[in-house]
């Protein structure tokens, strides 16, 4: 009598519910977030010993050479299909068009309201992104302004707040300001963090192009300080 095989059934992982998104939208997209075209791309399923999705520069698979950010790249991210990281630096000129602040601490919401508060006293304007284990404040500039003067202004605002930097003064929790770096050399890039309005691989939604009218209707995500 033959033996039959049995298998253990595995719960198959949702897939991602794809957005339209316009050529339009991901051009407006490029306008106000990219400041170079190189990119990371997160990983598509979980690291089978960690379990992390990890992010890592995008290459053509035959050449290994960088690939450049296209609008249909960025078209995906908005849609969900798969997500983008952007650099914060242009080598070039050594500004950036937005900055960034990753908090994904205790108490990390609290303080990017509290910051958010304190910037709209100054006249700046930011928004806040949730992200899967805390949330990013977002400032847009109406022009690219220079790093370090971005990094001073906000470490500053930081600090008066008592708002803990992480690696400052040995702080081993706190916000991370995009800028990493206040310059980079020509062949260097920086670090990248995940496109605003795209997903985390690890969740199967998205929003990207529900929130991108948002930001194109409204002036309150610009800076021109």
């Amino acid at each position: 009598m033959s033996q039959v095989q049995t298998s253990t059934w595995k719960l198959s992982r949702p897939q991602p519910e794809f957005l339209p998104v316009t050529v339009a939208q991901a051009a407006e997209y490029m306008a106000w977030f990219v400041n170079r075209r190189a990119y990371t791309r997160q990983t598509d399923w979980p690291d089978e010993k960690s379990g992390k999705y990890f992010f890592y520069q995008a290459r053509d698979r035959q050449t290994k050479s960088r690939l450049a950010l296209e609008e249909q790249v960025i078209r995906k991210h908005l849609a969900g299909e798969q997500t983008v990281g952007l650099y914060a630096i242009n080598p070039e000129t050594q500004c950036s068009k937005w900055v960034a602040i990753d908090a994904d601490y205790e108490g990390a919401y609290r303080d990017l309201r509290m910051l958010k508060w304190e910037l709209e006293q100054d006249g700046v304007n930011a928004i806040v992104e949730m992200s899967r284990r805390g949330a990013h404040l977002w400032i847009l500039c109406e022009q690219p302004l220079p790093a370090r003067l971005c990094r001073i202004y906000i470490y500053n605002l930081a600090l008066r707040l008592d708002v803990p930097i992480k690696g400052a003064f040995k702080q081993v929790d706190g916000i991370e300001v995009f800028p990493r770096q206040d310059e980079i050399g020509a062949a260097e890039f920086g670090n990248a963090i995940r496109g605003p309005l795209g997903i985390h691989r690890a969740k199967c939604t998205g929003i990207g192009s529900r929130m991108l009218p948002a930001i194109s209707s409204t002036n309150s995500v610009t800076c021109g300080r």
